[in-house]
């Protein structure tokens, strides 16, 4: 029985090998497990590849072990944890079989090796055979449903990661928003800037003051990010509208501490009714939110104003020119009268130093001789229109998108919310916010789950000690795997001051890690820990599973290492 176990398989190497194989055997039955080496071969069906070896084929099957990330012709079946085996005949691939299924593997070697002895015999059969580089079609359907899995997977992961940042993000606006009531902010849109200005008395008369001013090209996402949780139409053409231009953001601070700032603002703008007259003179009656608010035109009629508004710039233009060319004129003729008056002036102060001197012989050749005051007038020319000014270009090109009309532009954005209002002016006015509280980071740098026995925490702390920044959260848990902890404890200092809990078996010190240094990692690794995330990503799902967003709030988790200090 020895003997046969260890004739049993035929351990392939390399391509080499693989080849030499198929060519030398190629009138036997050959049945190759192909497997990855980060997994190995399988060891599950040794005892019925004994069997289909000694008692069904008699010794004439040959078993190879086919490591794929060795065989060029087999890489289709690279990183892949399921055991695959073929049968291959005179070189060519005859059937394949995926999975450990023993029953199931025992019926296809059962009729590939019946099936085989009928063909030594001159049995001729007509079953399709496909080149081992040529995938079968039930490969085709499994690699089809492996790359569904996995596309699903892959949303899965994505949509599980969107979901944790949604609530990270708003549980960051929930810790600054005690810290930021007595300051708010409103965004005007770049075609309504005028609306600040214009709203000023409104601010004076409610004991509001402008601490902070900005201008900000908007990209889509930071605006976006600026309306998050607020109920400003989005839409195409709000949106258009918003990153067109220079915005204006504006910060103020409430200086009575007894009005909730956010509901004054909101109460402000979209509910007192005020008078406000229109450019045609007549006095109209509504809210601010109303009176500045726009909606999408049709493309014909933006086309229709541009080209109005160009026809009225060149005229404009025109007549500026006009202006500038009859200034050009009056000037030249001022410095051409003034010239002549020198001159004629020059000729007079001649004559009296003639006469004076008593020279009357040169006074009377300068009296002979024929007056030049009259100078040349050099009419100023108006410059010529050039093709670019005096063609009519189209106002609009074939890319240029319009959004669709009737949609909602509003003139200007007050946070309706407290949450809204502190994620807002965390992205507007950092600086400022920064004087009330220091924000969490809305994203977490790149982290895995290290879990080791309760009984090397204090070994575990002597580690971390060195690399505190490197440490995001602590916890003792009773727990097997990273989804069925229950939590004990934030940190090792209540662990220790509680006797019963150390009585629990399955007990283990969880630290989420940050691996931008990769140092901490390595040291840990040196304690054996029990568990470890494979990669970031399965250290996002895995330490959401531990510690919520929301954890350690109201305790301090990394007070350990505060106390080594």
């Amino acid at each position: 029985m020895a003997k046969r176990k260890i004739d049993l398989f035929i351990e392939i190497k390399n391509e080499k090998e693989f080849k030499n194989i198929l060519r030398t055997h190629s009138e036997a039955l050959i049945c190759a497990e192909v497997y990855s080496q980060f997994v190995g071969a399988c060891t599950a069906l040794d005892r019925l590849f004994t069997i289909i070896k000694y008692d069904w084929s008699n010794g004439k099957i040959i078993l190879l072990k086919v490591p794929s990330d060795e065989v060029d012709s087999l890489r289709r079946f690279r990183d892949q944890s399921e055991p695959v085996y073929l049968f291959i005949f005179k070189q060519k691939v005859t059937n394949i079989f995926r999975g450990v299924d023993s029953i199931k593997f025992a019926e296809v070697a059962k009729r590939e090796v019946n099936i085989y002895e009928k063909e030594i015999e001159g049995y001729e059969s007509e079953r399709p055979t496909y080149d081992l580089s040529e995938p079968t079609p039930d490969e085709i359907v499994w690699f089809n449903k492996l790359s569904m899995e996995k596309e699903l997977e892959v949303a899965a992961q994505h949509d599980r990661r969107v979901a944790r940042q949604a609530a990270r993000k708003r549980h960051r606006a929930e810790l600054m928003v005690p810290h930021l009531e007595r300051i708010n902010f409103v965004l005007f849109w770049p075609h309504c800037k005028h609306a600040h200005p214009e709203l000023y008395e409104q601010w004076d008369l409610n004991g509001i003051i402008m601490i902070g001013r900005e201008e900000l090209n908007l990209m889509k996402e930071k605006a976006e990010d600026i309306l998050y949780e607020g109920d400003a139409p989005i839409n195409e053409a709000s949106m258009q509208m918003l990153v067109s231009g220079t915005a204006l953001a504006i910060c103020f601070r409430l200086l009575d501490t007894d009005k909730h700032f956010v509901s004054l603002v909101r109460k402000i703008l979209y509910e007192d009714v005020q008078q406000y007259n229109d450019d045609s003179s007549a006095k109209s009656f509504g809210t601010a939110f109303d009176h500045y608010k726009s909606y999408s035109q049709t493309k014909e009629k933006i086309l229709l104003k541009r080209h109005e508004e160009k026809v009225t710039r060149k005229a404009e233009e025109k007549e500026k020119k006009s202006r500038r060319l009859s200034e050009m004129k009056r000037l030249a003729l001022q410095a051409l009268q003034e010239a002549t008056e020198a001159k004629r002036a020059k000729r007079e102060q001649r004559k009296l130093e003639l006469l004076k001197a008593g020279d009357l012989t040169a006074l009377q050749n300068l009296k002979e001789q024929p007056s030049d005051d009259e100078l040349s007038f050099a009419q100023p020319q108006q410059p010529q229109e050039s093709s670019s000014d005096t063609d009519s270009s189209s106002e609009s090109n074939e890319e240029e998108y319009f959004p669709p009309p009737g949609l909602v532009i509003p003139g200007f954005y007050a946070p309706p919310n407290d949450i809204a209002k502190a994620n807002g002016l965390a992205v507007l006015f950092p600086k400022i916010v920064a004087e009330y509280v220091t924000p969490e980071p809305e994203f977490l740098p790149p982290h895995v789950l290290v879990m080791l026995e309760a009984w090397k925490r204090h070994k575990a702390l002597k580690v971390l000690s060195k690399y505190e920044n490197s440490v995001i959260h602590v916890g003792i848990f009773e727990a097997t795997t990273p989804y069925d902890g229950v939590h004990i404890a934030y940190n090792v200092m209540e662990f220790d001051a509680d006797n019963t809990s150390q009585k629990t078996e399955n007990v283990k010190i969880a630290i989420m890690l940050s691996i931008e240094n990769d140092v901490p990692l390595l040291e840990l690794m040196d304690l054996n820990p029990v568990h470890v995330s494979r990669d970031p990503m399965a250290g996002e799902e895995e330490c959401s599973a531990m510690f919520p967003v929301d954890y350690a709030d109201t305790k301090i988790d990394l007070k350990d290492f505060q106390l080594n200090k």
